[in-house]
Protein backbone atom coordinates (compact mmCIF):
# COMPACT_ATOMS: atom_id res chain seq x y z
CA UNK A 1 0.00 0.00 0.00
CA UNK A 2 1.05 3.55 -1.00
CA UNK A 3 -0.38 7.46 -0.55
CA UNK A 4 0.48 10.11 -2.49
CA UNK A 5 -0.49 13.65 -2.48
CA UNK A 6 -1.81 15.89 -5.72
CA UNK A 7 -0.62 18.97 -5.44
CA UNK A 8 0.49 20.31 -8.40
CA UNK A 9 4.08 20.11 -8.39
CA UNK A 10 4.78 18.03 -5.37
CA UNK A 11 5.50 14.42 -5.15
CA UNK A 12 4.38 13.16 -1.59
CA UNK A 13 4.72 9.48 -1.10
CA UNK A 14 4.42 7.08 2.08
CA UNK A 15 4.51 3.35 1.14
CA UNK A 16 5.81 0.13 2.12
CA UNK A 17 6.64 -0.95 -1.46
CA UNK A 18 10.38 -0.75 -1.68
CA UNK A 19 10.14 -0.41 -5.62
CA UNK A 20 7.70 2.48 -5.34
CA UNK A 21 10.20 4.62 -3.18
CA UNK A 22 13.52 3.67 -5.14
CA UNK A 23 11.14 4.58 -8.46
CA UNK A 24 10.54 7.80 -7.03
CA UNK A 25 13.84 8.48 -5.83
CA UNK A 26 15.30 8.12 -9.38
CA UNK A 27 13.60 11.45 -10.02
CA UNK A 28 15.70 13.12 -7.83
CA UNK A 29 19.00 10.77 -8.44
CA UNK A 30 19.56 8.50 -11.08
CA UNK A 31 21.11 5.57 -9.12
CA UNK A 32 20.65 1.54 -8.89
CA UNK A 33 19.40 0.48 -5.44
CA UNK A 34 19.94 -2.56 -3.23
CA UNK A 35 16.92 -2.14 -0.27
CA UNK A 36 16.77 -4.90 2.16
CA UNK A 37 14.81 -5.38 5.77
CA UNK A 38 14.27 -7.80 8.61
CA UNK A 39 11.02 -6.78 9.41
CA UNK A 40 8.28 -6.28 7.00
CA UNK A 41 6.28 -4.54 9.67
CA UNK A 42 9.10 -1.97 9.92
CA UNK A 43 9.33 -0.98 6.64
CA UNK A 44 8.14 2.99 6.38
CA UNK A 45 8.96 4.92 3.26
CA UNK A 46 8.18 8.57 2.97
CA UNK A 47 9.28 11.21 0.21
CA UNK A 48 8.54 14.84 -0.45
CA UNK A 49 10.12 16.37 -3.33
CA UNK A 50 8.79 19.69 -4.95
CA UNK A 51 10.82 22.13 -7.84
CA UNK A 52 10.33 26.08 -7.72
CA UNK A 53 11.88 26.47 -10.83
CA UNK A 54 15.42 26.31 -10.55
CA UNK A 55 15.28 25.51 -6.81
CA UNK A 56 14.29 22.10 -5.61
CA UNK A 57 13.59 20.80 -2.16
CA UNK A 58 13.50 16.83 -0.86
CA UNK A 59 12.96 15.37 2.35
CA UNK A 60 12.97 11.16 2.79
CA UNK A 61 12.63 9.02 5.12
CA UNK A 62 14.05 5.66 5.02
CA UNK A 63 12.55 3.21 8.12
CA UNK A 64 13.16 -0.13 9.01
CA UNK A 65 14.90 -0.72 5.66
CA UNK A 66 18.45 -1.06 4.94
CA UNK A 67 19.26 1.02 1.54
CA UNK A 68 22.37 1.05 -0.59
CA UNK A 69 22.58 3.15 -3.69
CA UNK A 70 24.94 3.54 -6.48
CA UNK A 71 24.52 6.64 -8.18
CA UNK A 72 25.09 8.65 -11.51
CA UNK A 73 26.62 11.69 -11.48
CA UNK A 74 24.88 14.67 -10.62
CA UNK A 75 24.87 18.07 -13.30
CA UNK A 76 23.69 19.98 -9.80
CA UNK A 77 24.40 21.10 -6.81
CA UNK A 78 22.61 18.94 -3.46
CA UNK A 79 23.03 19.27 -0.57
CA UNK A 80 21.34 17.93 2.87
CA UNK A 81 21.24 17.27 6.14
CA UNK A 82 20.65 14.47 8.19
CA UNK A 83 17.67 14.40 10.54
CA UNK A 84 17.69 11.15 12.11
CA UNK A 85 20.32 7.80 11.50
CA UNK A 86 23.45 7.63 9.18
CA UNK A 87 24.31 7.99 6.15
CA UNK A 88 27.84 6.68 4.44
CA UNK A 89 28.70 8.10 1.02
CA UNK A 90 31.81 7.05 -0.95
CA UNK A 91 33.26 8.64 -3.71
CA UNK A 92 36.14 8.89 -5.41
CA UNK A 93 37.79 6.14 -2.48
CA UNK A 94 36.98 8.01 0.27
CA UNK A 95 34.35 7.80 2.69
CA UNK A 96 32.17 10.09 4.14
CA UNK A 97 29.98 9.47 7.43
CA UNK A 98 27.24 11.62 8.54
CA UNK A 99 25.05 11.50 11.19
CA UNK A 100 22.28 13.55 12.56
CA UNK A 101 22.31 17.35 12.54
CA UNK A 102 25.72 16.74 10.23
CA UNK A 103 25.13 18.70 6.24
CA UNK A 104 26.91 16.95 3.52
CA UNK A 105 27.20 18.16 -0.43
CA UNK A 106 26.68 15.49 -2.60
CA UNK A 107 29.45 14.92 -5.13
CA UNK A 108 29.17 17.12 -8.25
CA UNK A 109 30.33 15.48 -11.48
CA UNK A 110 31.24 11.95 -10.05
CA UNK A 111 29.03 9.01 -9.67
CA UNK A 112 28.95 7.74 -6.16
CA UNK A 113 27.57 4.91 -3.29
CA UNK A 114 25.66 5.58 -0.43
CA UNK A 115 24.34 3.71 2.26
CA UNK A 116 21.17 5.55 3.64
CA UNK A 117 19.16 2.78 5.43
CA UNK A 118 17.15 3.79 8.56
CA UNK A 119 17.92 7.26 7.95
CA UNK A 120 15.51 11.01 7.40
CA UNK A 121 17.28 13.17 5.37
CA UNK A 122 16.31 17.01 4.06
CA UNK A 123 18.05 18.51 0.88
CA UNK A 124 17.79 21.79 -1.21
CA UNK A 125 18.87 21.48 -5.11
CA UNK A 126 20.74 24.34 -7.48
CA UNK A 127 22.11 24.73 -10.46
CA UNK A 128 25.51 25.09 -10.53
CA UNK A 129 25.70 27.76 -13.23
CA UNK A 130 23.07 29.94 -10.89
CA UNK A 131 25.32 29.54 -8.12
CA UNK A 132 28.48 30.22 -9.98
CA UNK A 133 27.14 33.17 -11.77
CA UNK A 134 26.17 34.80 -7.82
CA UNK A 135 29.54 33.60 -6.71
CA UNK A 136 31.18 35.83 -9.61
CA UNK A 137 28.94 38.38 -8.64
CA UNK A 138 29.70 38.68 -5.10
CA UNK A 139 33.16 37.73 -4.98
CA UNK A 140 34.64 38.56 -8.74
CA UNK A 141 35.68 35.55 -9.11
CA UNK A 142 34.62 34.44 -12.74
CA UNK A 143 31.64 31.84 -13.00
CA UNK A 144 33.76 28.70 -14.82
CA UNK A 145 36.43 28.79 -11.89
CA UNK A 146 33.90 28.17 -9.04
CA UNK A 147 34.76 24.39 -7.79
CA UNK A 148 33.46 22.78 -4.71
CA UNK A 149 36.13 21.13 -3.28
CA UNK A 150 34.88 19.13 0.10
CA UNK A 151 31.46 17.50 1.19
CA UNK A 152 31.55 18.91 4.58
CA UNK A 153 31.15 22.14 6.86
CA UNK A 154 34.00 24.55 6.68
CA UNK A 155 34.30 24.51 10.75
CA UNK A 156 31.37 23.59 13.66
CA UNK A 157 29.60 27.15 13.02
CA UNK A 158 29.07 26.36 9.68
CA UNK A 159 27.31 22.95 10.14
CA UNK A 160 24.98 24.60 12.60
CA UNK A 161 24.33 27.41 10.24
CA UNK A 162 23.90 25.07 7.52
CA UNK A 163 21.89 22.60 9.31
CA UNK A 164 18.98 25.57 9.84
CA UNK A 165 18.81 26.79 6.58
CA UNK A 166 18.89 23.64 4.92
CA UNK A 167 15.73 22.14 7.35
CA UNK A 168 14.40 25.63 6.76
CA UNK A 169 14.69 25.21 3.25
CA UNK A 170 13.96 21.73 2.41
CA UNK A 171 10.47 22.22 5.00
CA UNK A 172 9.44 25.48 3.09
CA UNK A 173 9.87 24.32 -0.42
CA UNK A 174 7.81 20.92 0.60
CA UNK A 175 5.33 22.01 2.30
CA UNK A 176 1.91 20.95 0.59
CA UNK A 177 -0.59 23.72 -0.60
CA UNK A 178 2.20 26.45 0.08
CA UNK A 179 2.54 28.50 -3.18
CA UNK A 180 6.06 30.51 -2.89
CA UNK A 181 5.32 34.35 -5.08
CA UNK A 182 8.03 34.71 -7.62
CA UNK A 183 9.90 36.99 -5.27
CA UNK A 184 9.86 34.76 -2.21
CA UNK A 185 10.83 31.67 -4.36
CA UNK A 186 14.00 34.24 -5.62
CA UNK A 187 14.81 35.13 -1.80
CA UNK A 188 14.99 31.37 -1.29
CA UNK A 189 17.16 30.26 -4.09
CA UNK A 190 19.87 32.91 -3.19
CA UNK A 191 19.67 32.06 0.62
CA UNK A 192 20.28 28.32 -0.50
CA UNK A 193 22.99 29.64 -2.70
CA UNK A 194 24.77 32.49 -0.54
CA UNK A 195 24.95 29.62 2.26
CA UNK A 196 26.16 26.92 0.19
CA UNK A 197 28.99 29.46 -1.14
CA UNK A 198 29.70 29.99 2.67
CA UNK A 199 28.98 26.33 4.42
CA UNK A 200 31.40 23.88 1.95
CA UNK A 201 34.70 24.38 0.64
CA UNK A 202 35.21 26.38 -2.87
CA UNK A 203 37.49 28.31 -4.86
CA UNK A 204 35.35 31.46 -3.91
CA UNK A 205 37.08 30.72 -0.20
CA UNK A 206 40.77 30.02 -1.77
CA UNK A 207 41.27 31.42 -5.36
CA UNK A 208 43.14 34.97 -5.54
CA UNK A 209 39.68 37.80 -5.57
CA UNK A 210 39.47 39.65 -8.72
CA UNK A 211 41.20 43.12 -8.29
CA UNK A 212 38.33 45.63 -7.29
CA UNK A 213 37.26 47.59 -10.49
CA UNK A 214 38.33 50.79 -10.86
CA UNK A 215 36.82 54.19 -9.83
CA UNK A 216 32.55 53.79 -10.63
CA UNK A 217 30.64 56.77 -11.20
CA UNK A 218 27.16 57.73 -8.85
CA UNK A 219 25.42 57.85 -11.61
CA UNK A 220 25.76 53.86 -12.40
CA UNK A 221 24.71 53.89 -8.53
CA UNK A 222 21.42 56.47 -9.68
CA UNK A 223 20.80 54.17 -12.63
CA UNK A 224 20.59 50.84 -10.52
CA UNK A 225 18.90 52.74 -7.74
CA UNK A 226 16.10 53.73 -10.73
CA UNK A 227 16.23 50.68 -12.05
CA UNK A 228 14.81 48.46 -9.10
CA UNK A 229 13.08 51.08 -7.77
CA UNK A 230 10.61 51.17 -11.09
CA UNK A 231 11.01 47.12 -11.12
CA UNK A 232 10.79 45.46 -7.36
CA UNK A 233 8.47 43.35 -8.47
CA UNK A 234 10.44 41.27 -10.58
CA UNK A 235 13.28 38.29 -9.58
CA UNK A 236 15.95 40.54 -10.29
CA UNK A 237 19.38 39.46 -10.01
CA UNK A 238 22.82 41.43 -9.81
CA UNK A 239 23.31 40.62 -13.29
CA UNK A 240 20.38 42.32 -14.40
CA UNK A 241 20.63 45.17 -12.55
CA UNK A 242 24.42 45.57 -13.46
CA UNK A 243 23.36 45.51 -16.86
CA UNK A 244 20.88 48.76 -16.31
CA UNK A 245 23.20 50.08 -15.08
CA UNK A 246 25.69 50.25 -17.70
CA UNK A 247 28.47 48.21 -15.81
CA UNK A 248 29.47 44.47 -14.75
CA UNK A 249 28.36 42.78 -11.16
CA UNK A 250 31.49 42.61 -9.71
CA UNK A 251 31.68 46.61 -10.65
CA UNK A 252 27.98 47.48 -9.56
CA UNK A 253 29.04 45.56 -6.15
CA UNK A 254 32.00 48.09 -5.70
CA UNK A 255 29.55 51.10 -6.40
CA UNK A 256 27.18 49.88 -4.01
CA UNK A 257 29.32 49.19 -1.24
CA UNK A 258 32.10 52.75 -2.09
CA UNK A 259 28.71 55.20 -2.09
CA UNK A 260 25.79 53.66 -0.11
CA UNK A 261 27.90 50.96 1.69
CA UNK A 262 25.41 48.45 1.39
CA UNK A 263 24.96 45.47 -1.65
CA UNK A 264 22.38 46.35 -4.58
CA UNK A 265 20.32 43.31 -3.10
CA UNK A 266 20.23 44.82 0.54
CA UNK A 267 18.87 47.95 -1.45
CA UNK A 268 16.48 46.00 -3.50
CA UNK A 269 15.04 44.62 0.27
CA UNK A 270 14.89 47.92 1.07
CA UNK A 271 12.94 49.17 -1.64
CA UNK A 272 10.47 46.30 -1.13
CA UNK A 273 10.11 46.73 2.55
CA UNK A 274 9.15 50.39 1.44
CA UNK A 275 6.12 48.87 -0.91
CA UNK A 276 5.25 46.64 1.90
CA UNK A 277 4.63 49.91 4.15
CA UNK A 278 2.69 51.26 1.42
CA UNK A 279 0.61 48.54 1.10
CA UNK A 280 -0.09 48.13 4.59
CA UNK A 281 -1.26 51.81 5.02
CA UNK A 282 -3.01 52.27 1.89
CA UNK A 283 -5.29 48.66 3.26
CA UNK A 284 -8.85 49.51 4.64
CA UNK A 285 -11.03 47.83 6.55
CA UNK A 286 -12.82 44.74 4.96
CA UNK A 287 -9.78 44.71 2.30
CA UNK A 288 -8.71 41.32 3.51
CA UNK A 289 -5.07 42.64 3.56
CA UNK A 290 -2.76 40.57 6.01
CA UNK A 291 0.80 41.28 7.09
CA UNK A 292 1.80 37.82 6.41
CA UNK A 293 0.84 37.59 2.85
CA UNK A 294 1.56 41.08 2.21
CA UNK A 295 5.53 40.37 2.92
CA UNK A 296 5.51 36.90 1.56
CA UNK A 297 4.29 38.35 -1.95
CA UNK A 298 7.07 41.18 -1.68
CA UNK A 299 10.08 38.27 -0.70
CA UNK A 300 9.98 38.14 2.61
CA UNK A 301 9.99 34.52 4.16
CA UNK A 302 10.72 34.98 8.07
CA UNK A 303 7.83 36.58 9.72
CA UNK A 304 9.85 37.39 12.96
CA UNK A 305 12.96 38.86 10.98
CA UNK A 306 10.47 41.07 8.66
CA UNK A 307 9.48 42.06 12.04
CA UNK A 308 12.49 43.37 13.15
CA UNK A 309 13.34 44.92 9.73
CA UNK A 310 10.16 47.03 9.68
CA UNK A 311 10.25 48.38 12.94
CA UNK A 312 13.83 49.19 12.79
CA UNK A 313 12.81 51.47 9.45
CA UNK A 314 9.20 52.73 10.46
CA UNK A 315 9.12 52.43 14.42
CA UNK A 316 6.45 50.19 14.63
CA UNK A 317 5.28 46.66 13.75
CA UNK A 318 3.76 46.43 10.95
CA UNK A 319 0.38 44.97 12.16
CA UNK A 320 0.04 48.76 14.03
CA UNK A 321 0.70 49.92 10.93
CA UNK A 322 -2.26 48.13 9.03
CA UNK A 323 -4.41 49.11 12.11
CA UNK A 324 -4.20 52.25 11.26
Amino acid sequence: MHSTAGHPGLVDIRTRDRDVIAEALNHVVTHRARITFTDPAEVDLSMRSREHGELGGLRVRLGGVGYSAASEPVGYLLAGIVESGEITVRARGRDIQVGPEDGMLFPVSHSFVGEYGRSAVGAVSLPLPYVAGLAEAETGLPAADLRFEGALPVSEAMRRYWAGTAAYLSRQLTTPGLELPPLLAEHLRRLGAVTMLSVFPNTTMTAARTPADGRVAPAVVRRAKAFMEENPERPLTVAEVAAAAGVGSRGLQVAFRRHLGITPMEYLRRVRLERVHRELRAAGPGDGVTVRETARRWGFANPGRFAAEYRAVYGQPPSRTLRV
